[in-house]
């Protein structure tokens, strides 16, 4: 989808669109991440409390300098989500 060009704008590429949709899509790419995090730790043997520990630890680190995002508080439903689940997480048996 081509944008149009501004008067005085030297190149259309210069100003990003509104970022309201990014927004959503980067906290549901998040979200998705952490939910395939908790699923491996699970398949690892972690207890839900190590990995709630660890998710926690992880967004800490990654946002550090701009501090805690939103979706970190949805970290605790995931980690119950996944350990919620029924079966061994442990994958196909070799």
């Amino acid at each position: 989808m081509a944008r149009k060009r501004r008067d005085g704008e030297p190149f259309e590429w210069l100003h990003s669109p509104p970022a309201l949709h990014d927004r959503k899509r980067r906290e549901a790419m998040y979200l998705n991440e952490l939910r395939e995090r908790a699923v491996l730790l699970k398949r690892l043997n972690y207890s839900p409390k190590e990995t709630r520990a660890r998710l926690h630890a992880n967004v800490a680190w990654d946002f550090e300098l701009c501090g805690n995002p939103g979706f970190a508080g949805k970290i605790d439903g995931i980690v119950d989500e996944v350990y919620g689940r029924g079966g061994s997480g442990r994958g196909a048996s070799s």
